[in-house]
């Protein structure tokens, strides 16, 4: 998937990372690696001013998605998040970002598994940072291939 498309689906197609306000800040082909922040909006705080938990998993959550799915044809496979776990460190406040990084020979193997098995599972290890650079969160998810649904198709022009 190139960049132009991971974008119109992160921050035009996907109705939750519009209201919390997310965007692909970086797109690296050689790396593999996204990131993904979360601009500082009240609309994610919780009622103590801090951005609220669910906002914060949503942010890991899609950045190692991306991180992913960028590899593959929506229209034949798709990615779901199965396993997710999240460990909170510090006050998060403002602008928040996270980063995930999936190479070119991982999605390979992943396809590889995917094509024997009908399914592959990825996990990732995901930090998210405030704008200072502290950590406020780290999370571990698994992420599982499976085949495009059909009702899953109309939203990638298949």
């Amino acid at each position: 998937m190139d960049k132009e498309m991971m974008v119109q689906v992160v921050e035009k197609g996907c109705p939750f990372a519009q209201r919390a306000q997310m965007k692909l800040r970086e797109i690296d082909e050689g790396e593999g690696r996204i990131t993904a922040v979360m601009e500082d909006d009240p609309a994610n705080y919780n009622a103590f001013g801090l951005v609220h938990a669910g906002a914060m998993c949503g942010l890991a959550e899609t950045t190692g998605g991306m991180a992913i799915f960028r590899y593959l044809d929506p229209r034949e496979v798709i990615i779901l998040n199965t396993v997710f776990n999240i460990r909170f460190s510090h006050p998060p406040r403002g602008e928040l970002r996270c980063t995930a990084r999936v190479v070119e020979e991982e999605a390979a193997a992943l396809m590889e598994e995917f094509k024997k098995e009908g399914k592959a599972d990825k996990a990732l290890d995901l930090k998210i940072l405030d704008s200072s650079g502290n950590m406020v969160a780290q999370a571990q998810a698994t992420f599982r291939l499976i085949s495009t649904p059909e009702e899953y198709k109309k939203y990638f022009g298949g």
